[in-house]
């Protein structure tokens, strides 16, 4: 590989030595361009071959060369490399060194003028953010953006959050108000000014609107949930030591008839670990992307972006045994929900679905508790390979029933087929959990 050339050494070089690089064969290798939001300017190259490095070299108005290794962004299966201050009129000149297998390679070398065409318009997608435009959090926080993905269905002011945990300084739980402050929850909060009612019962007021901020800072918290709601508030009452959640299986509640959906984590001393989760219902599709300070992590998890609500309820029903079907009915319009809380209910229909499968009932297999605490055994059940001597090989996974089928629909629509589905779907890697030791930024984008 070479770099670190000058500008017009590399220029003579590629000019006078084309045919020893190869350079017409280079160019259906890979694409490459620009795109611009803001003052960030985002070089970025896709390779069409065995390409597992790129290294970009550029320079801005006839300023010092930069040569940098570009990180991958998965998502858009693309190299990137970001480059702030990037004012209208000013001119990038930038090359690549890539490699195909062994051999390294040089391009041609570009130019793009900021300004010169129209940038391209956010596609709402939740890769539209740029690692750079993430704001740095203080030390051991998290930056937060609520995105609005419900492609015109809710407005900002539509999309709900709220945020419970424990605040690990003292050991309350608290929630979190828009200033990245943990607030202490108590019985006494269902009645405080602003509180909700429904029903002519008060509730907690710990929620904002997407469009009460475009970032908000998560500090250190155990044990947090992060609810997100369309339309409306969620109903939760608070306590002096806890909360009561939504409760799926109480046709009382006042939660049953609002569309929701949640995400987990916990941020400590060892970084930001948290998950997207479909062990007791699916409201919406969602993902959670993830970025560390260095660049060196940006990963997203949760269902595909190319997922629509409706598609998704849609698909349950064409993809799922007959058995599974119920569960996107029965609380339908609001929500699919997890078998436990459907026919495979002890009463149910399907309260025996794994009878003569395994040596515990059907509620304690889909809950992974009662009699069934174990991790790797609850998770063979599960995923239909509990008599085999290989519970480790992912090919094997709900290729026969009985089987969770609910989470192996789950696994089909998400992102890297990571999703979880039931309790401990973290077995073996395939949960949608993300965590890295030095985050900057988690973007939450709630879709539709």
């Amino acid at each position: 590989m070479r770099k670190g050339f000058s500008y017009m050494l590399v220029v003579s070089l590629l000019l006078t030595c084309c045919t020893f690089f190869g350079t017409k064969a280079e160019a259906a290798d890979y694409t490459q361009g620009v795109e611009r939001s803001g003052n960030t300017a985002t070089i970025w190259f896709k390779s069409s071959v065995n390409t597992s490095w790129v290294d970009v070299h550029y320079k801005v108005n006839d300023g010092v060369q930069q040569n940098l290794r570009m990180a991958y962004n998965a998502g858009k299966s693309r190299y990137e490399q970001a480059i702030t201050g990037i004012a209208a009129g000013n001119v990038i000149a930038y090359w690549f060194t890539y490699n195909n297998g062994t051999p390294a390679y040089d391009t041609n070398i570009f130019t793009y003028t900021a300004g010169s065409t129209p940038d391209p318009p956010s596609s709402g997608s939740i890769y539209d953010i740029l690692p750079s435009s993430i704001p740095m959090p203080p030390n051991g926080a998290v930056s937060v953006k609520i995105m609005n993905g419900t492609r015109g269905a809710y407005n900002d002011q539509q999309i709900y959050w709220g945020v419970l945990g424990i605040n690990p300084v003292n050991g309350r739980w608290s929630y979190l108000d828009l200033n990245g402050n943990l607030i202490p929850i108590s019985n006494a909060l269902n009645d405080a000014p602003g509180h909700l009612t429904k029903n002519g019962v008060h509730y907690a007021n710990i929620y904002h609107k997407v469009s009460d901020a475009s970032w908000f800072t998560l500090p250190q918290i155990t044990s947090g949930r992060m609810f997100l709601s369309v339309g409306s508030p969620m109903y939760l009452k608070t306590f002096d030591y806890g909360f009561a959640g939504p409760d799926l299986n109480n046709p009382t509640d006042p939660n049953r008839d609002i569309i929701f959906d949640f995400v987990e984590f916990t941020v400590d001393h060892a970084g930001y670990h948290g998950n997207t989760t479909r062990v007791d219902g699916f409201g919406f599709p969602i993902q959670h992307r993830l970025v560390n300070q260095s660049g060196s992590f940006d990963q997203t998890v949760g269902e595909l972006e190319s997922e629509t609500r409706s598609g998704i309820f849609a698909k349950f029903q064409a993809e799922v045994p007959a058995e599974f079907k119920s569960l996107a009915t029965v609380q339908a319009p609001y929500r699919i929900v997890a078998p436990i809380h459907g026919s495979f209910a002890q009463g149910g229909a399907n309260a025996n679905y794994f009878a003569g499968y395994a040596p515990y009932s059907t509620q304690d297999i889909f809950r992974c508790d009662g009699a069934l605490t174990d991790a790797a055994t609850c998770a063979a059940i599960n995923r239909h390979v509990y008599p085999t001597s290989d519970w480790n090989n992912v090919s094997n996974y709900y290729q026969g029933a009985p089987a969770n089928y609910y989470a192996k629909f789950w696994h089909d629509h998400s992102i890297n087929r990571l999703a979880y589905g039931f309790a401990y779907d973290d077995v073996n890697g395939q949960a949608a959990y993300l965590e890295v030791g030095d985050p900057k930024g988690l973007i939450i984008r709630v879709g539709w």
